[in-house]
């Protein structure tokens, strides 16, 4: 692009609509995109990211953009810089952006050339740094040495990260754990290297995936994260296909926006809280879309007392009711009403040679989701289907897989669909379900037990209505946000008495209507005894 049409274009555009015409203009042509597990952020939501970012008191930005694409979030920042009244607006700016796919560095260029035009027609000096580097490889090596306040760290971070997994002993592996860091997926090591290249009081503001507020995976990031930064704010797109729609991403996604706290504040592994400090917590379905919002403490998201950290995002003030309902009402871990949680443990690709389609000789039952009706109801064999419902009970390679049929198993389906309004689907397995010494539980189920075997038939009932009830729905959805239901989930949850579970479960019946379980749920396991 020549100088002269640069000049014009800076002139009748913004940089972000720039941007947002190329990730058009290319996106179907790019091979490497869904390789590298990265999409390109539309203008809507770049613009939406880049106005949390504050520049007030800054004289010199040093801007970070540890996943430039074709530059859309520094476009999006650059902008507003640019927007910014004489008075207020930084002296300067200094713009550092990686990208490892080396067909984007021409897009790159223009950008920055582009963005330099813009800021000195208002005045302000602008520098850009394209690393056609792997952010990963570059940066960790340096990390350990790096003390908080070295003078090259960022005032500003903004990431749409990769969300690629990170396989144990790859080379992205081994140069995090030089790092002293640890992450199963990219999006997470990103934000991690990102966190520890700002200055004190400097601002991230990334999007990812929802799942990093749940889970064992998460953890060590989650500690991480809530000890070196403060958080700002919280939006939530609740719907998994509306942020990268045109690249087919089925994930919930939000954008968080935080400050880097000052070295003495930076406490590691634990979450400390500034007296009077709020959270904003937002949520809509799509950019552009009707939202609702509150301002919170950070207790209401993370609660104190947590030693796993999840993160509880809760925008509106249903769900904040419901958050202290649960809270305050309900005491018990799954240890303290004799229960344990595990997933099946029948693999299909492992255990083929012992699956049965039809019983006979010692095929026992295989119950798989499919067998969980959405109302709860219990049904096997299920006649029209063809797949295997029986496994072999004497074959060696099922000799550890099965339980056995005795008491009462309340099962939970690990995955849901997009279209299903619930996320947990539960049902229970009694021995009276098929007749048999022993059952096989698919490995997308997850099954309550008591020491691996069944529960007494009231305390299942108990936890099924416990489950099937609307509110502990509405809860399980503030802090997982996948539509995977793992056993860790389970777990995390707090339960009702054992005595509250019996009378729920004497008074409970299998397939009655939602109300009439929501109903009996707030008055046994909630209302006076």
């Amino acid at each position: 692009m020549s100088k002269m049409a640069l000049v014009q274009a800076s002139a009748t555009t913004t940089l972000l609509k720039h941007a947002d015409s190329t990730r058009i203009a290319i996106r179907k042509t790019l091979k490497k995109q869904k390789q590298m597990e990265q999409y390109f952020t539309s203008a809507p939501i770049a613009g939406f990211m880049a106005s949390m970012m504050s520049y007030s008191g800054r004289k010199h930005v040093r801007l970070l953009d540890p996943g430039a694409g074709i530059g859309s979030l520094a476009s999006a920042c650059i902008d507003r810089i640019c927007m910014m009244p004489d008075g207020s607006k930084p002296r300067s700016v200094a713009l550092t952006m990686y990208e490892m796919d080396g067909g984007l560095t021409g897009h790159l260029t223009d950008m920055a050339k582009m963005a330099g035009l813009q800021c000195k027609d208002r005045g302000i000096d602008f520098s850009c740094d394209i690393k056609n580097e792997d952010f990963i490889a570059e940066c960790c090596p340096g990390l350990p040495s790096r003390g908080a306040g070295a003078k090259d760290d960022f005032t500003h971070v903004i990431i749409n990260p990769p969300y690629g997994k990170i396989r144990a002993g790859s080379e992205a592996h081994e140069h995090l754990s030089t790092a002293g860091l640890s992450s199963t997926n990219q999006y997470a090591a990103f934000v991690g290297i990102s966190m520890r290249m700002m200055a004190p009081s400097g601002q991230i503001v990334f999007i990812t995936p929802r799942s990093f507020c749940n889970g064992a995976y998460f953890h060590r990031f989650r500690s991480e994260f809530l000890g070196m930064m403060r958080l700002k704010r919280l939006h939530l797109f609740n719907s998994r296909t509306a942020s990268f729609a045109d690249d087919g991403v089925l994930q919930e996604n939000v954008i968080v926006s935080a400050q880097r706290k000052k070295a003495e504040r930076v406490r590691w592994n634990k979450v400390v809280a500034d007296a009077g400090a709020t959270v904003l917590v937002s949520a809509s379905s799509a950019p552009g879309t009707a939202m609702v919002r509150r301002r919170c403490p950070l207790s209401d998201l993370v609660i104190p007392d947590d030693v796993k950290k999840f993160i509880h995002i809760v925008p509106d003030k249903w769900g904040a009711k419901i958050s202290r309902h649960m809270r305050r009402g309900l005491k018990h871990t799954l240890g303290d009403i004799g229960a344990s949680v595990s997933t099946g443990r029948v693999v299909d690709f492992r255990a083929r040679d012992a699956l049965r389609v039809e019983e006979g000789g010692s095929a026992v039952p295989l119950v798989r989701p499919f067998n969980i009706a959405s109302d709860g109801v219990m049904t096997f064999p299920v006649a029209h289907r063809k797949h295997h419902s029986f496994i072999l009970a004497d074959a060696a390679s099922t000799r550890n897989l099965l339980v056995p049929n005795s008491g009462s198993y309340v099962l939970v389906k690990r995955f849901t669909t997009k279209e299903q309004k619930r996320r947990i689907t539960a049902a229970v397995w009694s021995a009276g379900s098929y007749p048999s010494d022993l059952v096989g539980f698919e490995n997308r189920i997850n099954y309550f037990h008591s020491s691996g075997r069944g529960l007494s038939p009231d305390i299942a009932a108990g936890i099924w209505a416990f489950l099937s009830s609307t509110m502990v729905d509405a809860y399980f959805r503030q802090f997982n946000g996948s539509t995977q239901v793992n056993a860790a989930d389970l777990r995390y949850l707090r339960y009702p008495s054992t005595s509250r579970l019996r009378r729920l479960g004497s008074a409970a019946e299998y397939g009655m209507p939602q109300d009439e379980i929501d109903g009996l749920v707030d008055r046994l396991a909630f209302g006076e005894m």
